[in-house]
């Protein structure tokens, strides 16, 4: 076997352990993944990060996180692209740094990531680090939506609904706000019950 067929099967492995539920099982998954890490297996480096992160059976550190993260992003990786700009965005083992964050997430928008997309949606749409812009805001929201990200979802339809950098409109809101009902999105699905009952009174009216 190649070495990277090698360090896929130790991956492999390691990622058994990990996702076994179970706390006992977690000391393994790490060992594995810090061993096919070793030997240059991205995915290894972007989960050694996630239990940095988390703190799973070591001690939590950001800043290891954030390194790890940094690496799997230099080789290749979608996640670990967009969770170094979650860090930045959140000042998590470094310096809070918003205009850091959406070069990060622009990154990773290029590589297809539907949250970045979202992140950068929020961004605009609360004015952090960038000037507030709704109508940006929805053009980032629409491409995350476009990828099935129910959050991105969920937001295009609020906008229509408070009319931020669109019309008020309850009809396009409640088809955005059923898109993301129908994967499970809570707050989507109390929002169609309530405009259902809104556009039914809507309607009576007009007849």
């Amino acid at each position: 076997m190649t070495d990277m067929t090698d360090a896929q099967a130790v991956f492999d492995e390691g990622f058994s352990y990990y996702e076994a539920d179970d706390d006992a099982q977690m000391p393994k998954a790490v060992e594995l993944f810090q061993k096919a890490a070793e030997m240059g297996h991205v995915d290894a480096i972007y989960y050694l990060g996630v239990v940095y992160y988390h703190g799973y059976t070591v001690e939590q550190s950001f800043e290891k996180a954030l390194g790890y993260f940094a690496k799997s992003a230099e080789m290749g990786s979608q996640k670990g692209m967009y969770n170094l700009g979650v860090m930045y965005e959140g000042g998590k083992g470094t310096p809070q740094d918003y205009l850091k964050a959406l070069e990060i997430y622009q990154k990773a928008s290029d590589m297809g990531s539907a949250k970045a997309m979202y992140n950068i949606g929020t961004m605009y749409r609360d004015g952090n680090g960038v000037e507030q812009d709704y109508s940006k805001s929805m053009e980032w929201f629409k491409k995350s939506a476009a990828l099935g990200f129910n959050k991105a979802q969920f937001s295009i339809g609020m906008a229509y609904h408070k009319g931020k950098g669109v019309d008020i409109n309850e009809f396009e809101a409640m088809k955005w706000f059923t898109m993301a009902a129908d994967t499970g999105h809570k707050k989507a699905q109390i929002m169609v019950g309530a405009l259902k009952k809104q556009i039914n009174v809507v309607t009576i009216g007009l007849s």
